[in-house]
C-alpha cells in the first residue's frame, strides 16, 4: 500500500495558482499589454498532455498466444496514473521581440506507471519514461489575437527520449514470439513535428485540429535505439489529433456562511468546463516481425475531463484506448481499455 500511496501523491500534486482562461469578454482585461500573449499561451497549455489517476479496465483484442503470468497483471489493474507536464524554459512576453513573443520552449517529461493486482505487493509494470525538448512557435500574427474570431495556427516540435529502464532480453525466451513484460529492455528516441490550429465557435468554444509526423531516432549512447524494435514496432508515425473544450459555464451555487455570527446564505459562482480530445497514429513502413497477418497499425485514445470549477486543479476523467498497448514493451498486446478517476490540471504561468 506503501507505493499506492506515494504515486497518488505524486501524481495528484497540484499547484495552487488559479488560471486565467482565453474566453473573457471583458473589454479591461482585453485590453491589458498581456493579454494576446496570454491568450496564446492558454490555448497552448489547452493541448498538453493529460495527468490523471485511473482505475484501467484491459481486454485482449487478439488472443494471447501466452496467457499473462504473476507479475504481468494476470489478476487484472489495480490503478494507472500519468504525470505528463511541459516545463516552460522560455515563454514570450508582451514586451519581447514580436518574434520571440511567438515561441515557447519547454521541457517535456512523461512517466506512466500501472499498478497490477498480482500477489500483495501490486508489482509496477516497467513504466513508460519519456523526457526531451519541445518548442511551439505561432505563426498567427499576434495582434489578431484579441479578436473572438481568430484562428491560430502553430507549430510543436519535439524530441524525447523513450525507454522503460530495463536491462533484460525483449523477447522472452519461448517457441512462440512473446515481448518480455516484466523486464524486457524498451528504447527509443523520436523527433515530432505536429501543425496545429484552433478557433472559437459561435458558442465560442474551442475547436482545434492537429496534423503531424514522427520518427524514431538512434542518437547513440544511453540514447541509442533498441535493435530489437527494428522491422517491429514501428519507426514512422502518421499523428492526428482532434479536440473539443466548451466554453466555461457560469453555475451559481447557494451556500451558508457559517463563519458569521448570525447564519446566512452566500452565493458562490463557479464555472464548469468538458472537453473532449481524441488522438490517433498511424505505423507506417517496415512491420514485417510484428506476429500475425493483420498489423494493427492504428491506435486511437479519447479522452473526456469534466473540470466542476476551472480555479480548481483537479476534475475527472474518463479514456478509451483501442491498438497497440501504449505502454513501452508491451506494444504487441492489441488491446482495448476502458478507464476513469481523476485528472490534475497544473495552473501557474
Amino acid at each position: 500500500m506503501q507505493k499506492i500511496a506515494l504515486f497518488s501523491l505524486l501524481l495528484l500534486h497540484h499547484s495552487l495558482l488559479a488560471q486565467q482562461y482565453i474566453w473573457s469578454t471583458d473589454t479591461v482585461v482585453q485590453s491589458e499589454p498581456n493579454y494576446a500573449v496570454n491568450k496564446y499561451q492558454d490555448i497552448l497549455r489547452y493541448h498538453d498532455p493529460f495527468m490523471y489517476l485511473v482505475y484501467p479496465a484491459i481486454t485482449p483484442i487478439v488472443q494471447r498466444k501466452i496467457p499473462l503470468a504473476e507479475g504481468e497483471g494476470k489478476k487484472g489493474y489495480m490503478v494507472e496514473g500519468q504525470f505528463a507536464y511541459r516545463f516552460v524554459i522560455f515563454k514570450g512576453k508582451y514586451y519581447s521581440y514580436p518574434s520571440l513573443q511567438k515561441l515557447r520552449i519547454t521541457f517535456d517529461v512523461d512517466l506512466l506507471l500501472r499498478l497490477t493486482r498480482d500477489n500483495n505487493s501490486y508489482p509496477i509494470l516497467p513504466y513508460n519514461d519519456k523526457f526531451g525538448i519541445g518548442i511551439d512557435y505561432l505563426w498567427t500574427k499576434t495582434d489578431k489575437l484579441s479578436s473572438d474570431k481568430c484562428t491560430q495556427a502553430w507549430t510543436t516540435l519535439q524530441v524525447h527520449h523513450y525507454s522503460n529502464g530495463e536491462y533484460d532480453s525483449s523477447l522472452i525466451n519461448s517457441p512462440v514470439r512473446r515481448n518480455n513484460y516484466r523486464s524486457g529492455d524498451f528504447s527509443t528516441n523520436y523527433f515530432r513535428v505536429l501543425m496545429n490550429t484552433g478557433s472559437q465557435s459561435w458558442q465560442h468554444s474551442i475547436l482545434s485540429a492537429s496534423l503531424g509526423y514522427q520518427r524514431e531516432m538512434d542518437f547513440g549512447g544511453p540514447f541509442t535505439r533498441s535493435q530489437d524494435l527494428r522491422d517491429y514496432y514501428g519507426f514512422d508515425r502518421l499523428l492526428l489529433a482532434l479536440q473539443w473544450a466548451s466554453k466555461p459555464s457560469l453555475v451559481v451555487m447557494t451556500h451558508q456562511n457559517r463563519a458569521a455570527k448570525k447564519m446566512e446564505k452566500v452565493k458562490v459562482e463557479k464555472r464548469r468546463q468538458v472537453t473532449l480530445r481524441t488522438e490517433m497514429e498511424y505505423i507506417a513502413g517496415d512491420l514485417s516481425r510484428f506476429e500475425g497477418a493483420r498489423k494493427y497499425r492504428t491506435g486511437w485514445h479519447t479522452y473526456l475531463t469534466f473540470m466542476p470549477s476551472i480555479t480548481n486543479d483537479v476534475g475527472l476523467i474518463a479514456h478509451t484506448y483501442l491498438g497497440r498497448d501504449y505502454l513501452n514493451i508491451r506494444f504487441d498486446d492489441v488491446v482495448f481499455i476502458a478507464e476513469a478517476g481523476v485528472y490534475v490540471k497544473f495552473n501557474s504561468r
